[in-house]
């Protein structure tokens, strides 16, 4: 019996496609309350180019750090302590909640929906289907909510985390495991969507769910040992691949259906 349907979010929710800017410069606009908040408490840092400069260095080191036998997941609270200290500011003598809730992240520019993101998941819920969705970021999931709240997909998502929440990253089967744990769903009764066959096929392969590979054009190509059990160009085709894994799975809601079919 199909349950829950767990998505991924970078280029499977969201189409990122078309970002605008480059990463120093949208560091900045993040950065900036961080730096006034330094400033104003006494602080001696760089300009707020400098500030953003090292953020990036610290996430560079903190994400070419990763091990992959273990995949232990960067986090953004840590990346900015690394930050700090780079500046010459003790992060004890600051109150690194805050910093972390000053960061001003929000949707970046260009970034958005694809077209049937939002019909799906309402489709899902409709049918009194789960949804879920787990996501490769150092960030706390209250953050990344503001993209899913300023693209209209945050209310049809029923539990939301990211690896910096669990403290791994996929592919490793611990994020999928927590998921599936807080929609109260067994392997069996949920699927995994996602555009990245090394991280979320053979993530969500490894937690014992089945995988869809959302086949987009800036997928990479799949081999090895994970391959999806189905694959998909667009998340409508969804809906056909688990007509064949579930027969009848939303027999009562037919007029549901993203393409009108009984």
């Amino acid at each position: 019996m199909l349950r829950a349907v767990i998505f991924d979010m970078d280029d499977t929710l969201l189409d990122w496609s078309k970002r605008e800017g480059n990463w120093l410069e949208l560091n900045q606009q993040h950065l900036k309350p961080i730096h006034a908040y330094l400033v104003g408490a006494g602080h001696t840092i760089p300009d707020l180019a400098g500030m953003a400069e090292a953020y990036a260095n610290q996430s560079r080191i903190a994400w070419e750090a990763i091990n992959q036998r273990e995949w232990d997941c960067p986090r953004q609270e840590d990346i900015l302590r690394e930050t700090l200290r780079a500046l010459h500011v003790e992060p004890e003598s600051v109150d690194i909640e805050q910093v972390q809730r000053l960061f001003a992240w929000r949707l970046i520019p260009g970034v958005q929906p694809f077209d049937d993101s939002a019909e799906v998941l309402k489709a899902l819920r409709e049918a009194g289907v789960k949804t879920g969705l787990v996501t490769n970021a150092a960030m706390p999931m209250w953050m990344r909510d503001a993209e899913l709240q300023e693209t209209g997909l945050l209310e049809y998502l029923d539990v939301r985390l990211t690896a910096g929440d669990v403290g791994k990253l996929k592919p490793h089967p611990e994020p999928f495991r927590v998921a599936m744990q807080r929609l109260g769903v067994t392997p069996s009764e949920a699927v995994f969507v996602g555009d990245r066959v090394q991280d979320d096929v053979a993530g969500a392969q490894l937690a014992g769910m089945r995988a869809v590979w959302v086949r987009r054009q800036s997928a990479e190509p799949f081999g090895g040992a994970f391959k999806p059990n189905a694959t998909i160009d667009t998340l409508r085709e969804l809906f056909k691949v688990l007509d064949l894994w579930y027969p009848g799975w939303r027999k009562n809601h037919n007029h549901n259906h993203p393409d009108g079919k009984a």
